[in-house]
C-alpha cells in the first residue's frame, strides 16, 4: 500500500501535462509583406508584370543643361536625357529642387578650377571657348524669310526664330548662360550668384511649381539649323 501515493501522483502528473502539449497552438504561418502603396517614384507594374518603361526625353544629341553644362549625345539618347539621368541621383524618375542645385554646384566646382569660389574672367574663357563653344555661336536658326519689314523699314518683332548661342540647345534662352548668373555685372560669378541662377532657373522650369521636374513638363526642343 505504500506504493500507491507515489502511483497516483505519476497518474496525475501524466494526466496534466498531455493536454498542454496536445492542446499547443501550431506555429502561424508567416506573412506576406505587404505591398507599397503606388506613388511617386514607385514603378507602375504592367499586365506582363515588367516595369513601366520610361520614356525618354526627346530632343537633338547636343544640349546645354539649365546651368550651362554640355551634353554631346553618341547614342540613341538625347542629350536632355543624358543630364536628366545624371541630375536624378536617386533614380525616382524626377529632379528635385535639391537634385537640380546639387548638380548646379558640382558643374560650377568644374569650372571653377582654381577652387577659390568664384568663376573668374579666365576660367569664364575657357568655358566659353573650350567647354561649350555653342555659347559663342551667334546666328539664329530657322526660317530667317520669316523676317518681315515694316513701311519705315524696321524689322518687326518675332515670331520668327531668334535664339543666340547656347539657348539654341537649352531649355534656358540665354546666349550664355554662366556669365548670365553674374548678377552684379563685374565679370565674375559667384558661388551665391550661381545658387541663386540655379534656384531661378528650376522655377521656370517647374511650371505646375510642385518643387519637382518630370520628363513630361520639360520644353520640347528641336535640332538647330547646322546643329544635332
Amino acid at each position: 500500500m505504500a506504493r500507491l501515493p507515489a502511483l497516483a501522483a505519476s497518474l496525475v502528473l501524466t494526466f496534466c501535462c498531455a493536454p498542454a502539449v496536445a492542446q499547443q497552438p501550431p506555429a502561424p504561418a508567416a506573412t506576406p509583406p505587404a505591398a507599397a502603396p503606388p506613388g511617386e517614384g514607385t514603378p507602375e507594374i504592367t499586365v506582363s508584370g515588367q516595369s513601366k518603361p520610361v520614356d525618354p526625353i526627346d530632343g537633338p544629341t547636343v544640349f546645354l543643361s539649365p546651368m550651362g553644362e554640355p551634353f554631346r549625345s553618341e547614342d540613341k539618347l538625347s542629350g536632355a536625357e543624358h543630364w536628366f539621368v545624371q541630375a536624378d541621383k536617386d533614380n525616382d524618375r524626377r529632379v528635385t529642387k535639391a537634385e537640380f542645385q546639387a548638380d548646379a554646384a558640382r558643374f560650377f566646382a568644374t569650372i571653377d578650377t582654381d577652387h577659390d569660389g568664384v568663376i573668374g574672367p579666365e576660367e569664364l574663357l575657357h568655358y566659353e571657348t573650350d567647354i561649350a563653344p555653342e555659347v559663342m555661336v551667334t546666328s539664329t536658326y530657322g526660317d530667317v524669310s520669316k523676317i518681315k519689314v515694316d513701311s519705315d523699314g524696321k524689322l518687326t518683332d518675332p515670331p520668327y526664330p531668334t535664339r543666340l548661342g547656347a539657348g539654341r540647345y537649352s531649355w534656358i534662352i540665354t546666349p550664355e548662360p554662366v556669365i548670365a548668373a553674374d548678377a552684379n555685372m563685374d565679370r565674375g560669378v559667384t558661388k551665391l550668384e550661381f545658387e541663386v541662377a540655379a534656384a531661378a532657373r528650376f522655377k521656370i522650369l517647374d511650371r505646375n511649381g510642385d518643387g519637382v521636374l518630370v520628363r513630361a513638363e520639360l520644353p520640347k526642343l528641336s535640332t538647330p539649323r547646322g546643329g544635332q
